[in-house]
């Protein structure tokens, strides 16, 4: 995302313009614990409780710590229903979501909308192959049916599901907290109930987890434990299939569902999913959006490839993730009595839950291919008015500058396509859509551009953990930002191709160190690594703050150990994804003083910036180690050293 969320027209305690980089999410790092530490008179370090990195945790490179697969033993004597959720006991971002008890392979989209009644036709369907982690009786997928949002909010129908070709049943039932004790089909109704905090509270004071994520209809902060305490929507689908599944086995479930797609509210008031359009539908859904318009396992971690066959009304264009195939016309049927057309789009490397594109309108569409052989696609709904469409333009053409420019600190950029896509709806954010970046309400702006174009690298091929893991990636888009104000200040002081270019580039970032160091407010408050679904998206805290220890980190590492430990993490990691642990081991590995004194301050120093709570909200208490060249305490000592 590029950054944030709007809530009424701000961000937080900042007025922002529409146009807002949206992430950061929830509190389960895959099964492994993490730092929170509260800055207070007791200065208390605590860690998750019960959370044991599984034995799959010594990762490889492209599937690294947690994917659907490694939350689960990997066999069982017996067989088993498959977990209902990939969360952490104690989770309290999104606990609802993801399944266990197998691997997400490939999916194909076969998509049959009908754009005039925004409606998903008969011969609409999923079909998702997987592979067994665990003998199973059962599995889940997540999709949200229906929502109390009667306007924008999904309308859908499952009619029918096959497992390897042969009819399964069904049902639709409540998340359990990850973790509990009596299992996913507690009969208690405390253990299915919906909160932002752990323990759950609300009216009765439930003293256990929350089992799902408030949907909340309002940004107002002073409601957002409105719902604390309401029972959960029923929104796990598990799938019974005639005999058991192996472990192991590869299988192909196929749902069929028709009805209207839509938006899911998420924890702090603001929507994301399938938003409609006067000619189709937008599609941008980071966290949790997805499910609002398709059957998946949305969680971060689960990455299947992904083939879309969208059939849609003559005339309309289907712009999804990856490069497209191919386009076939169909004749005139009932269902589209003018014709229509089948777009087939491919993505052979694997996309996270959040980050599915499949949008449908009058697209103008174009590409062309780069030096490098990337494929860059432009589009925008042609109702944008015809100048505004031309300055969109300006901006959508820097796009392969961008890359190039962003490649210098990432490395090769990872996938074969790239593009951006210019919507109407008034979406509260734009977002990374991989490969195929969302613009929301008809424009686009460049450095938010930056933010996103940095996504591709963060958070699409190397994602995160799990929701609390989210500041990693929003740090690092925004650091973009900062990397672009620094390029625009090397360029007004005409220093470009000139030995004091670096010089120019470094003194703009140690600036926006200093401002953002010197402010106080809620960049300190709250912690990184534990948002609450309201802080979700705190610009202060999961963009600003991690986005300035990111400057830190390059001016302690060096501008080329720092790029270095960048490219390493792509190469170890991309196509997976990482976690707390093994991302500060990375840049542990590029230290240029490896003594132990330094070690240990570098752990100091994450665990101050990512981990830590300051509760003084004026800015009193903050981390207190800093970099060379910034403002506030060194990292080295006056010889150099870590002796501080």
């Amino acid at each position: 995302m590029s950054g944030w969320r709007t809530h009424g027209g701000r961000v937080g305690e900042f007025v922002v313009s529409h146009q807002h980089p949206r992430h950061s999410r929830r509190n389960a790092i895959g099964g492994v614990g993490f730092r929170f530490v509260v800055a207070s008179a007791l200065a208390v370090a605590t860690s998750c409780v019960g959370l044991v990195a599984p034995a799959s945790a010594a990762s490889s490179p492209g599937r690294s710590i947690l994917d659907s697969a490694s939350s689960l033993p990997a066999a069982a004597a017996a067989c088993s229903p498959g977990a209902h959720t990939l969360g952490s006991l104690g989770d309290r971002l999104y606990p609802e979501t993801g399944n266990g008890g197998y691997l997400s392979v490939h999916t194909n989209v076969d998509m049959v909308y009908d754009a005039t009644t925004n409606r998903f036709l008969a011969g609409n369907d999923v079909e998702l192959t997987d592979q067994a982690t665990q003998c199973l009786t059962s599995f889940s997928l997540d999709f949200e049916p229906t929502s109390l949002d009667m306007v924008d909010g999904p309308d859908m129908i499952v009619g029918s599901v096959t497992v390897d070709g042969q009819p399964a049943g069904f049902s639709f039932v409540q998340p359990t907290f990850p973790g509990d004790p009596y299992g996913q089909a507690d009969p208690n109704p405390a253990a299915h109930e919906v909160s932002q905090t752990d323990p759950v509270g609300g009216p009765l004071d439930n003293p256990l987890p929350p089992a799902c994520s408030p949907e909340l209809t309002s940004t107002d902060a002073s409601l957002q434990n409105a719902q604390n305490g309401d029972q959960c929507p029923a929104d796990k689908l598990v799938i019974t299939p005639t005999k058991k599944i192996r472990n192991g086995a590869t299988f192909t479930v196929v749902v069929n569902y028709t009805g209207r797609p839509g938006v899911h509210h998420d924890g702090d008031g603001t929507t994301e999913g399938w938003f409609r359009s006067s000619d189709g539908g937008f599609v941008t859904t980071e966290p949790v959006g997805s499910e609002a318009w398709m059957p998946l396992n949305d969680f971060p971690t689960a990455k299947p490839t992904y083939d879309f066959y969208d059939t849609v009304g003559a005339g309309l264009t289907a712009i999804t993730n990856g490069r497209l195939v191919s386009t076939t016309p169909d004749p005139a049927s009932a269902e589209f009595p003018a014709g229509s057309t089948t777009w087939h789009w491919t993505s052979s490397a694997p996309i996270a839950s959040y980050l599915v594109e499949d949008s449908v309108g009058f697209y103008t569409l174009s590409e062309h291919t780069g030096p490098t052989g990337i494929v860059f696609y432009e589009a925008q709904d042609t109702s944008i008015p015809a100048a505004q469409q031309a300055k969109n333009l300006k901006i959508m053409n820097l796009q392969e500058n961008i890359t190039d420019f962003e490649s210098q600190f990432n490395g090769p950029y990872p996938f074969t396509s790239a593009g951006i896509i210019i919507g109407t709806p008034p979406a509260s954010f734009e977002e990374e859509m991989q490969t195929m970046i969302t613009f929301a309400g008809g424009s686009i702006g460049t450095s938010v551009l930056y933010h996103e174009n940095m996504h591709q690298w963060w958070g699409d091929n190397v994602t995160e953990s799990g929701y609390d893991m989210t500041f990693y990636k929003e740090g690092l888009a925004t650091l973009a930002q900062a990397f672009y104000t620094a390029l625009r200040a090397e360029h007004a002081a005409g220093d470009t191709g000139t030995p004091a270019r670096t010089a120019t580039f470094d003194a703009s970032l140690v600036s926006q160190f200093d401002k953002r160091y010197a402010k106080g407010g809620s960049a300190w408050v709250g912690a990184p690594s534990d948002p609450t679904p309201y802080t979700f998206f705190s610009n202060a805290t999961t963009y600003q703050r991690p986005m300035a220890a990111y400057i830190a980190l390059r001016q302690i590492l060096g501008d080329a150990n720092f790029a270095g430990a960048l490219q390493e993490i792509q190469r170890d990691y991309g196509g997976g994804n990482i976690d707390e642990v093994r991302l500060e081991a990375a840049f542990h590995q590029w230290m240029p003083d490896q003594s132990t004194s330094c070690s240990l301050r570098l752990d100091a120093f994450f665990t101050q910036w990512f981990d830590t709570a300051y509760p003084s909200a004026n800015g009193a208490t903050k981390p207190q180690i800093t970099g060379p060249g910034l403002d506030g305490p060194n990292f080295y000592d006056q010889n150099g050293g870590c002796s501080t």
